[in-house]
């Protein structure tokens, strides 16, 4: 499961497409959701390009949140309170609320622990959250602090 921050390092040119090549990858609504924020135009345009020529499969979210989630690209949530948990933890962990970005990071990381996938993410708490949450989660080269 990719993080936004690998979409992001392709566009900057930080990392090449070739390096995804082989590997079965996976993204949400929540990348893209992220990616579309992005204020400036020209990045913004640069960040779909790279999304698109990556060619993730889509996943639905594990979990749904009000004003945040796609409702056709997310699940019912369980009632298992691990949404919540992570969500506190990496509020924590960032010292700071930034929502709806935390928001979008745990969606994505919930729903790689859930389907078994491995977060990549230059994003060093979320990779932690991602971990203590029995996930798997590694940085790539490129990827440099939250």
């Amino acid at each position: 499961m990719l993080d936004t921050t690998e979409f992001n390092a392709v566009a900057k040119g930080q990392v090449s497409v070739s390096a995804y090549a082989g590997r079965r990858l996976f993204a949400t609504h929540a990348q893209l959701d992220e990616l579309d924020n992005t204020a400036s135009e020209q990045l913004r345009a640069q960040l779909r390009a790279a999304f698109e020529e990556i060619a993730a499969e889509n996943l639905p979210t594990e979990s749904a949140v009000w004003d945040v989630s796609k409702s056709d690209q997310a699940k019912w949530p369980a009632e298992d309170g691990i949404f919540e948990r992570m969500l506190a933890r990496l509020q924590e962990l960032d010292r700071r609320t930034r929502q709806p970005n935390q928001i979008l990071d745990i969606l994505l990381a919930e729903t790689a622990i859930k389907n078994e996938l491995t977060l990549v993410s230059g994003d060093r708490n979320l990779r932690c959250v991602t971990k203590e949450f029995g996930g798997r989660a590694i940085e790539t080269p490129h990827s440099g602090p939250p």
